[in-house]
């Protein structure tokens, strides 16, 4: 009888260590949620959810697929595995953020606002305020909109497709991401393309307006002109962003909820 005790209870420990490592990583990379927070803040997040998730993933796994690790390298590979399939939930889902955020460098550093760089609390690097701005509205729309909700959801789904300890790599997974590379840089793009023509007709306005009337000092005001624009434009046209990123979002989780 004891024996049977501790071997269930190791079984069950053994559980909850794989559904916390993906748990873990999933919260690390996920978008509002890893950057910005605490670390002992998403500890505690962890740890609490691992309690909240051990029940039904335990009910669901039969006795005879618990996770039978008996020696540290199958737990590390085993650890490494989980890693790996909340790593690919979460980093995935930020990947179209950090795309949408790739768009609003590449406004600013058309429009020549590069000196208005600061300091991102979220990820301690050097970023444009634009870019914060565009990381800051989808951050937002994801959460109004319950796409947090979604992300975990798929992660309990993931749970039934793999079960914990029985993760198995598939080419899909690469693809995905490699897809979600292309998708992204793509998105960004597009959130920067009115801006960025926007700006073009500026440059060429104020080359004509130097060619036509050389005693306009042109690097006087061509700054000022190439602002106005830029933040004319944005505001015109920021909402398209809230919309790329919500298609974003739907096709990658679709994409995930095929994998898993």
């Amino acid at each position: 009888m004891i024996q049977e005790t501790t071997q269930w209870v190791i079984n069950h420990l053994v559980l909850a260590i794989l559904i916390n490592t993906r748990l873990s990583l999933l919260l690390m990379s996920m978008p509002a949620i890893g950057a910005g927070v605490p670390k002992r803040v998403r500890a505690f997040l962890s740890i609490l959810m691992t309690f909240l998730l051990l029940a039904p993933v335990a009910r669901a796994t039969e006795i005879s697929h618990l996770p039978q690790i008996t020696n540290l390298p199958d737990m590390a590979i085993a650890v490494a595995r989980e890693a790996f399939v909340g790593l690919l939930i979460g980093g995935t889902i930020q990947l179209i953020i950090t795309g949408l955020q790739t768009g609003g460098e590449v406004m600013t550093g058309t429009g020549g606002m590069q000196l208005g760089d600061s300091v991102d609390p979220t990820s301690q690097s050097a970023m444009p305020t634009t870019a914060r701005l565009v990381g800051l509205l989808v951050t937002a729309i994801l959460l109004i909109s319950g796409g947090h909700r979604l992300i975990f959801r798929l992660l309990m789904n993931s749970f039934e497709t793999m079960p914990a300890g029985e993760v198995v790599f598939d080419g899909s997974m690469l693809e995905i991401v490699v897809d979600q590379l292309t998708a992204s840089l793509a998105a960004g793009l597009r959130i920067a393309a009115p801006v960025v023509c926007a700006l073009l007709l500026s440059n060429v306005i104020t080359g004509l307006i130097s060619r036509t009337l050389p005693q306009i000092n042109v690097l006087a005001i061509g700054l000022s002109i190439n602002t106005l624009a830029m933040l004319i434009v944005l505001a015109l046209t920021i909402g398209s962003t809230g919309l790329i990123f919500q298609d974003e979002l739907s096709i990658t989780l679709a994409k995930l909820g095929g994998l898993f």
